[in-house]
């Protein structure tokens, strides 16, 4: 009854990595009807005829289950059919199914994915238009949009480059020629719209498809090339090898340090002699041990990974089929310490686990590889073509303030008459600078802490919000000084929209003067009003239609021409360091993620 089989075209795709032959496929068939309880009521079933160079198996058969809508236990069965389809062609194989699922041990023994780079190649060509797109955020924030679908007769024309960067396609729909053709390159499933065919047609369809995946990836639409594309680890090292490794110190030292708006969630305690707990003093300088990058030495799974121009292993990491594995560590003390939940008392905790383990389940290190577009970053491999092109997906978000070049620290110190901030902190320079335009000039640090500064700029009828998050550290191309500052921005951009529910309390609290820590001021926390009703301010800065909000993070710890001269370096064939790959990470998700929310962020630095 094969010639009764009508079905849509739409197939996931592997490579044949064991053959498969009459006696493999039939050993399958006869898994299929064990796992479903059934030995006979074929409907139909072939086993690998051939049709020119392509060879085809199927099977169909009745089988019993409990009704999806009552529990088991109800002994209620109802009688459904299942088929599934293989097409053989070139080393791959297309497989059509309904109700039924290949085994795992048999896709693992026999078949694996097809590179996404390839499903990529075949389906999102150059002259392709995507029309629906579903995406996932990579960011590890807690506060950003997770997944999101989009859909538009041609999406290149409504979706940005700053709201793409750190979104990875899942799915996706394209037109090309006027053929309607859908993929998941995750799982290497492809679909063409049409009517339902025959089983002539579907091996047609996947011999076709199959040539195409064949092919070396040319011409990629430039609209994909837009996002950070993550790809399997398998395809990675089919491109390029691992070449430095580096702890993420900074995600380290949140989870065991905290900050201003997050306690710390573990403790790091050494096991040397009694069990005592690391001292801030003792952290910091684990955290400087650690931060250098390794180099990565071998050719096999496991791999060396050394201090640049020394011999002692100081770590090891294990290339495994979806991640890599970090499988030690010796830098410093690190071999000697254990990290345990602040949730119980010290040394009591049962999951304690040391801090390479620790690191390892977290993905807290990052990987590079020889070639630049492709970084580890987050337990994923993303590829990023834009690192290519000279910064122009970052530079224009940086905004030179000469003013910042003389600040020695965040707020600067306190007096009990003090009445304005530090001209040589990074508060001084938002208020004398950064912010001197806004008509309204708040500041909101400290207990319900929104940011550092809200202004609100009102002109003609244009109004504008703007959220200042002020920072201070070494001038360096590092994420570490970064980190704070982006999470609390990215948290409170909903508060830009300024809930008319919690703004009474607000304004209540902007009445007062600023209490640094154990030491009060007489620094006015509404620092500018211009416009004399600052609630009418703040409800004109809520409801205006054409309002422009904007999340800045405003700190003298990097520098435009900086970043500059790393992305001209990049251009020249020069590798990035991981903590700039780190900094262009962040930058792109706070980027993204004020994007999402109809506001613009935008990073103020040293010129």
């Amino acid at each position: 009854m094969i010639e009764n089989l009508t079905v849509g075209k739409a197939a996931a795709f592997f490579s044949i990595k064991e053959n498969l032959t009459h006696a493999v496929v039939d050993e399958l068939f006869k898994e299929l009807r064990k796992k479903h309880g059934t030995t006979r009521n074929n409907v139909f079933r072939h086993i690998r005829e051939c049709v020119g160079d392509a060879c085809w198996s199927a099977i169909c058969f009745k089988y019993e289950a409990p009704p999806v809508f009552l529990d088991s236990a109800s002994g209620m069965r109802e009688e459904l059919l299942g088929y599934l389809l293989l097409v053989e062609y070139q080393e791959h194989v297309a497989v059509f199914t309904s109700r039924l699922s290949l085994p795992s041990a048999f896709k693992t023994k026999h078949l694996a994915p097809v590179a996404t780079s390839r499903v990529e190649g075949a389906i999102a060509h150059e002259d392709a238009v995507f029309q629906k797109m579903r995406m996932r955020n990579m960011s590890v924030s807690q506060h950003v949009m997770r997944n999101k679908t989009l859909e538009a007769p041609n999406l290149a024309n409504v979706v940005g480059p700053a709201g793409s960067r750190r979104y990875a396609p899942q799915t996706y729909a394209v037109t090309v020629d006027g053929t309607y053709r859908t993929a998941t390159p995750s799982t290497g499933r492809i679909g063409v719209r049409s009517g339902k065919v025959d089983h002539e047609d579907l091996i047609e369809f996947a011999v076709t498809t199959i040539d195409a995946l064949r092919q070396d990836p040319v011409d990629v639409s430039p609209f994909i090339k837009t996002f950070a594309r993550p790809i399997s680890l398998t395809d990675a090292l089919s491109l390029s090898q691992p070449s430095a490794i580096a702890v993420d110190t900074a995600r380290l030292a949140e989870a065991v340090i905290g900050d201003d708006a997050t306690k710390a969630t573990y403790r790091l305690v050494s096991t040397e002699g009694e069990t005592s707990e690391l001292s801030i003093d003792e952290i910091e300088a684990l955290l400087s041990d650690l931060e250098p990058a390794l180099i990565i030495e071998g050719d096999g799974k496991m791999r060396s990974a050394r201090l640049p121009d020394q011999g002692d292993e100081c770590a090891r990491i294990s290339l495994n089929k979806s991640r890599i594995a970090l499988r030690s560590l010796t830098l410093g003390a690190s071999a000697s310490v254990k990290v345990e939940s602040r949730s119980v008392a010290l040394g009591e905790d049962p999951d304690q686990r040391t801090l390479q383990s620790f690191l390892d389940e977290e993905n807290s290190f990052i990987v590079l590889f020889d070639d630049v577009t492709l970084s580890y970053v987050d337990g994923q491999v993303f590829q990023d073509e834009a690192m290519f092109d000279g910064g122009r997906g970052v530079l224009p978000y940086l905004l030179p303030e000469a003013s910042l070049q003389t600040v020695v620290s965040e707020k600067g110190n306190f007096v009990a008459n003090q009445v304005e901030f530090d001209d040589t902190s990074t508060f001084g320079a938002i208020v004398e600078h950064v912010a001197a335009e806004d008509d309204v000039l708040v500041c909101d640090d400290l207990g319900d802490e929104w940011a550092d500064f809200i202004g609100i700029r009102e002109d003609a009828g244009f109004v504008q919000v703007s959220f200042y998050h002020a920072k201070h550290g070494p001038l360096e191309l590092s994420a570490g000084s970064f980190h704070i500052a982006v999470s609390q921005a990215i948290k409170n951009l909903g508060n830009m929209m300024l809930p008319p529910e919690r703004m009474e309390a607000k304004i209540e609290g902007w009445s007062t003067t600023y209490n640094a820590p154990n030491q009060p001021t007489q620094i006015e926390k509404i620092i500018r009003n211009n416009t004399g009703d600052i609630g009418a301010s703040v409800a004109r800065g809520r409801n205006a239609p054409d309002v422009r909000r904007r999340a800045i993070i405003v700190t003298s710890s990097l520098s435009k021409q900086a970043v500059e001269d790393a992305f001209s370096d990049i251009q020249k064939g020069k590798r990035p360091s991981h903590s700039f790959v780190q900094l262009y990470w962040l930058l792109q998700s706070f980027f993204s993620a004020c994007t999402e929310v109809g506001a613009t962020g935008s990073i103020v630095c040293q010129p």
